[in-house]
């Protein structure tokens, strides 16, 4: 056989016969590669390399392994033939039940991506979760009650996610619940436990009770303690037997040992379980619980939805009342609105419009307004008040009209019922909350509100929608329960802090507000919350982790609340997060798949939202022409759908220009935003925020074109106006200071570049969290100044801060943990610390080895680290294996890398070092110096 197939999947049929370990062979195929420069294919099934075994069971083997196609990780598992005893039929159901579950698609079921069979064999492709299995986590150290219970929570909405689309699981237990990285809970192996899956089905014969049962048992799918009773029989199961199977792992969780097995209290004849005594557990989840264990499944929970309702309702219920004092602490400023959240009584409902504004839109409020922009003493403060009231005005009329058209509708033409009377006047009191909180924050004098004032008007609800919003929500039977005011408060004040770039202030009003919002009970609202959490943490603060763990909570809770109108917002936003702060597009491209599905059907502002995702999918995917033309696509749905000169125009114009630069077409991105800047200069004057903005872009795109000095008079303007006023210390100034530092740099003046960088540095470190992307890459900018003026203390900090970073969140991709590791082992060898840098030699050799440098030559660098490191450490023959290699490696392409002459001359010497230490090959030394020399000489002929 052809050794460069012997492991490919032709030969995996005969995987259980012949024992064979792919694991071990890829690690010696590797090892192999490297130590001896020996040719091998990789290890493969199907087009997926394997990389280590996750684990194996009766059913097969799990193998971590790389899909080649999508460059992404997955997890395959190899079903093993000698669990197929049916042979064509167990092939044939195991098939049908894995395509099923691949298309159920749900935050807390891992996702099946492809099942697969060839020569006889069979394999399935599945999302792979780091983490560890829901029994790890509870045995790593002590759960609360409440943890434990927020976990099982989420195991639960896997399950009954599964049940509504007709799969039952058969073998749920804690080993086949996954808590990944994330903290997310995934549901494993549905219906897949073992090959004999459907054996009474198809085996009606078989007893379904009585002393043969025992034997016969573990023959059948189930693990014998979580089994249910009719599971035990041999009777059939469906989504009532998973309940018993989850409330057996729910008991084990919390009381610390299993309830006694089915099979047991059958024999017993036993009614209710003996649960173990323990106060600490509650009685409503002890009755909960022993309900699920019911021998009857008919005296069980009606579902699991029931269920999870009573583990999520019961402890709400007994706090509910402890909370309104947090929620009102939590709303800050916004309290103010209390008047203004009266409902309308039947009687003042039809009032004219102007009657319906008093005491909301007064021009007690108008003068209190604009004495409030005064005082921000921002040069274009009362041009900003002046378009404020204008659009204020227009706002309460429109608000006040739509209430008085509702009641007219109702009480006097009949043309719409009560409940559409209702529901509408509902909606338009959510709004009055947006308006009215609005109005409370631009009386604090805040200079980014007056700055933003414009945007954050057009951002209110338009109340002439509320009409068709009821009545949709009339045709979905929407939610019996109303918001609650406060928590519509709280949102309300936190799209204010995002709307104007106040990440840290709205992730910290929601994350102080949400536990308060769940004791209420408002489902909707903790939705809301959620996914401006996430979008808070994603897009300002640039926290992945955070924003992905948020919104897969925000889905959760949307569901549960009948949120349609929410989910394809959380899936996009999952889908933009993959593709910006992850960098993988694939993945991305999955969420933005199902937020396709559950998109709006009448809505052009989703339509271009999903574009606008799709096109950051496109850039990360290397498509830049691509994503221009989607970017241009929804531009032109939104200019059909708002007025010119609306906010969302104005960002997807620049979002188009900004594309333009990425596709190399500078010259339309310069002529785009030159075009938008005179426009907002015109209006908005000059020295404004929104100006500001693009002259950054502007700059950009000069800067690009060669044009430095244009390039820094465009943005040493924006940072003037941004300084002005939002002061120093700001993400958007410390952005501009660091192309500052570059345009120092191209200009030769190094001391003012390192400068200009550290305070860009000092601004970030002041507003944004210390992982942020763009921290990061002015860590990275930084460490190169400091290289460059010799100032190797200061670079070794932030190199090891870096990685600091990256060991946080290995999956991150704006680190390069390479080269990370290369100046650390470097910085201590200069710095006479060697010893100290052995291993990030070692760790930077084993990533090597798991993914080699495009630059062959760059393998030099480890092997001289550890070479100099075993020279300083006294063990000169250490030294010279490690040496050798990399001089042999280094001579094949001297030229590849700027630096590695330099490389390569001290390699020389320090082999020659190392050998007269042995006083090895006296020759050989004589003649590695005389190399070294002449390399150098030439070097320098060369500069000269």
């Amino acid at each position: 056989m052809d050794p460069e197939q012997e492991h490919t999947w032709p030969g995996l049929e005969r995987l259980g016969a012949a024992e064979r370990d792919l694991e071990g062979e890829a690690m010696f195929r590797r090892l192999s590669a490297s130590m001896f420069g020996t040719s091998h294919a990789p290890v493969l099934i199907g087009r997926f390399r394997v990389l280590e075994t996750l684990g194996q069971g009766g059913m097969g083997v799990v193998y971590a392994a790389e899909d080649s196609q999508l460059d992404r990780l997955v997890a395959i598992k190899v079903i093993r033939d000698d669990r197929l005893r049916d042979g064509p039929k167990d092939r044939a159901r195991l098939l049908r039940e894995a395509r099923m579950q691949a298309k159920l698609s749900h935050p807390n079921v891992v996702q099946i991506h492809e099942v697969n069979e060839n020569d006889g064999g069979l394999f399935i492709v599945m999302e792979l979760v780091p983490g560890a299995t829901l029994r790890q986590w509870l045995d790593r150290e002590p759960r609360s009650l409440a943890a434990i219970l927020e976990r099982f929570v989420e195991a639960a909405r896997g399950l009954s996610a599964a049940h509504r689309v007709g799969i039952v699981h058969r073998d749920f237990k804690l080993a086949n619940a996954l808590v990944g990285e994330d903290d997310r809970v995934r549901i494993a192996d549905f219906g897949l436990a073992l090959g004999e899956l459907a054996e009474a089905e198809t085996h009606p014969d078989r007893p379904s009770a009585g002393a043969g049962a025992s034997a016969a048992t573990s023959r059948y799918a189930g693990t014998p303690a979580y089994m249910s009773p009719e599971q035990v029989r041999g009777l059939a199961c469906d989504a009532r037997s998973d309940q018993y199977s989850f409330a057996v792992a729910l008991s084990e969780a919390v009381f610390r040992r299993p309830p006694p097995p089915a099979l047991e209290r059958l024999a017993e004849h036993a009614g209710t379980p003996a649960l173990p005594a323990d106060r600490a557990v509650p009685q409503w989840l002890r009755r909960a619980l022993e309900r699920a264990l019911a021998l009857d499944p008919a005296d069980r929970h009606p579902s699991m939805d029931a269920l999870v309702d009573v583990l999520l309702a019961a402890p709400r219920r007994r706090r509910r009342q402890l909370v309104a004092l947090g929620l009102v602490a939590a709303l800050g400023t916004a309290t103010a609105v209390g008047a203004a959240m009266r409902g309308d009584s039947p009687q003042s409902s039809c009032a004219p419009p102007d009657e319906r504004i008093a005491g909301l839109w007064d021009d007690a409020r108008r003068n209190r307004l604009a004495d409030a922009f005064a005082a921000t003493d921002l040069p274009y403060a009362a041009d900003s008040w002046r378009r404020a009231r204008a659009g204020l005005d227009e706002y309460a009329e429109r608000w006040a009209t739509a209430g008085h058209d509702n009641c007219v509708a109702t009480r006097l033409r009949g043309e719409q019922s009560e409940r559409m009377f209702d529901l509408t006047a509902a909606c338009l009191a959510r709004h009055r909350t947006a308006w009215t909180t609005l109005l409370d924050s631009f009386a604090q004098a805040d200079v980014a509100l007056v700055a933003d004032a414009e945007d954050l008007i057009a951002a209110l609800p338009d109340p002439q929608q509320c009409r068709a919003a009821a009545a949709r929500q009339a045709e979905l039977g929407g939610p019996s329960r109303a918001p609650d005011d406060k928590v519509r408060a709280i949102l309300d004040r936190a799209k204010i802090f995002t709307g104007t770039h106040q990440g840290r202030e709205a992730v910290a009003l929601l994350g102080g507000a949400l536990p308060g919002i769940r004791e209420v009970g408002d489902v909707g609202g903790e939705a809301e919350a959620l996914l401006l959490l996430a979008q808070g943490q994603g897009r300002l603060l640039g926290d992945g982790p955070g924003a992905v763990r948020s919104l897969h909570l925000a889905y959760d809770r949307a569901v549960a609340a009948g949120r349609g109108d929410l989910t394809w917002e959380v899936w996009n936003e999952l889908a933009r997060v993959s593709a910006t702060l992850f960098d993988r597009p694939a993945e991305a491209r999955t969420w933005l798949a199902h937020a396709q599905a559950a998109r709006p059907s009448d809505s052009p502002v989703a339509d271009a939202a999903l574009l606008s995702v799709e096109s950051e999918i496109l850039r990360a995917e290397h498509r830049p022409a691509d994503a221009v033309a989607l970017r241009r696509s929804a531009l032109g749905i939104l200019q059909s759908y708002w007025p010119a000169g609306h906010p969302e125009l104005t960002l997807a114009r620049q979002t188009l220009a900004a594309g333009l630069g990425e596709a190399e077409r500078l010259d339309e991105a310069r002529a785009q935003h030159l075009q938008l800047l005179d426009e907002l200069r015109a209006r908005l004057g000059a020295d404004h925020p929104a100006a500001a903005r693009v002259e950054v872009n502007l700059g950009l795109d000069v800067f690009e074109l060669g044009r430095h000095a244009e390039a820094r008079t465009y943005l040493e303007h924006a940072r003037a106006v941004l300084t002005r006023t939002y002061g120093g210390a700001h993400p958007e100034v410390a952005a501009i200071d660091v192309t500052l530092g570059q345009l120092d740099l191209e200009d030769d003046d190094l001391a003012r570049a390192t400068a200009r960088v550290e305070g860009a540095l000092a601004g970030y470190d002041a507003t944004v969290p210390r992982a942020h992307t763009d921290r990061v890459t002015t860590l990275a900018f930084l460490s190169e100044l400091y290289r460059l003026g010799g100032q190797l203390p200061r670079q070794l900090a932030i190199s090891q801060e870096l990685l600091d970073i990256h060991d946080a969140d290995p999956g991150r991709g704006d680190v390069d943990v390479a080269g990370v590791l290369a100046n650390i082992g470097d910085h201590l060898c200069q710095l006479g610390r060697c010893p100290e840098a052995l291993p990030y030699f070692n760790r930077l050799m084993a990533l090597q080895l798991d993914e080699p440098p495009e630059e062959p030559a760059l393998r030099a660098l480890p092997l001289r680290g550890m070479g100099l490191v075993y020279a300083a450490r006294g063990q000169p023959e250490l030294a010279i294996a490690f040496l050798e290699q990399a001089l042999e490696i280094l001579e094949r392409a001297p030229n590849e890398r700027l630096g590695m002459a330099d490389m390569t001359v001290a390699t020389m010497r320090e082999l020659a070092d190392a050998l007269a230490a042995v006083r090895r090959d006296p020759a050989r030394v004589r003649e590695l110096r005389k190399r070294a020399a002449a390399v150098e000489a030439a070097a320098a002929a060369a500069g000269e």
